[in-house]
């Protein structure tokens, strides 16, 4: 393995330290969505590149084992043959013969061209392409006879196939490592996509890297930060976005109403109604925004803080949790009606509570 290749497998094999976190979701790497599909890549771009790697060691392999081969078939009164390998060197023997004989046809030929006209050059050449042509097919054949043979024979046979047998191991064995690591690297980037896949579908359906960010949860906690309001010994906040805070109200509107009957006053044209009602009451309700401020969520309680209202309701309390695109409402124990909060990205305002009420849960019964 040359030195390039050799610090792209390292660098590869370090590149899979990144912390995995087995979630309810399943493992999640602790990196981001950009930094695994950027990974991935490298891992790919490196097994593009070392594949070359393998195949030159293969093929540098597969030539000791040829000139071992060679070696054996020449000396073959050297070392025991044993009886299963004695028609495949008998058949070997025959084809070395044919490229022997065909060496020698080829330098008659060299001579007959130097000594030859124009036209007979011509013919010379070809049956010089032709004679090539059946050496390389002939080479071809020998080396897929003498490989099996020599990886058949005995530990010991002749010293110099033995150590072109040695030199054959050590290049296999470099291939073989390289080739694990190729594989481990093909996994890592398939693991990888994968991940990517899933995160990529959270991400679009929750507006944030959910399946991290619970990763993240698990093995770090929240991080506190700054917020308008004012915390309780033992609170630490951990989200403080800007919300608006709105109540359902309801409001009243009449149909079907009847107009009776009306007459004119004196010559005034004004004309007086009698008998009127306003009809049926329909009454509907419409979210009405009662003030903007900050919404913030801590270890022990959902907190509204604004210009002219604040609430808070105590994570024990809570009843119930509905979240939409643009907001959430929390309805509490003791109070008919919820709290609204407008804002951005309230899936993970939700998510966040969801991961404190667990937590505060998991104490209540430890």
């Amino acid at each position: 393995m040359n030195d390039e290749t050799r610090g792209l497998a390292d660098h590869a094999l370090r590149s899979a330290s990144w912390p995995i976190v087995q979630t309810d979701a399943g493992p999640v790497t602790l990196a981001t969505v950009q930094d695994l599909e950027g990974r991935a890549a490298e891992w790919r771009d490196w097994v593009d590149k070392t594949l070359a790697t393998t195949k030159s060691l293969r093929a540098q392999a597969e030539d000791h084992l040829a000139a071992a081969g060679s070696t054996l078939i020449a000396g073959s009164s050297e070392w025991a043959v044993p009886a299963n390998l004695q028609a495949q060197l008998q058949q070997a023997k025959t084809v070395a013969a044919r490229i022997a004989a065909d060496d020698q046809r080829e330098g008659a030929l060299r001579q007959e061209e130097s000594s030859a006209g124009f036209l007979s050059r011509i013919g010379v050449k070809h049956q010089e392409h032709e004679l090539e042509r059946q050496k390389t097919q002939l080479t071809m054949e020998l080396r897929g006879l003498l490989i099996p043979i020599v990886r058949s024979a005995p530990a010991t046979t002749i010293a110099d196939a033995d150590a072109e047998r040695r030199a054959a191991a050590g290049l296999e064995s470099q291939a073989a490592s390289v080739e694990a690591q190729i594989e481990a690297a093909q996994k890592w980037a398939d693991a990888c996509d994968q991940e990517v896949k899933r995160r990529k579908e959270a991400i679009k359906a929750m507006g944030f890297d959910s399946l991290y960010e619970a990763a993240d949860l698990q093995t770090s906690g929240a991080q506190p930060v700054e917020s308008p309001l004012v915390l309780k010994s033992g609170e630490q906040a951990f989200l403080s976005v800007p919300a608006t805070l709105a109540r359902m109200v309801t409001r009243t509107h009449y149909v079907g109403g009847s107009s009776g009957f009306s007459f004119p006053i004196g010559h005034t044209g004004i004309r007086y109604r009698v008998g009127a009602f306003r009809g049926e009451p329909i009454h509907q309700q419409a979210l009405t925004n009662l003030d903007a401020g900050t919404f913030v969520l801590t270890n022990q309680r959902v907190a509204y803080v604004g210009r002219t209202k604040s609430t808070g309701v105590s994570l024990a309390k809570i009843m119930h949790v509905e979240v939409y695109n643009d907001g959430l409402s929390i309805a509490r124990e003791g109070k008919e009606n919820p709290d609204w909060y407008l804002m951005p990205n309230p899936k993970h305002a939700v998510f966040l509570l969801n991961w404190l009420l667990s937590k505060q849960a998991s104490v209540g019964s430890a």
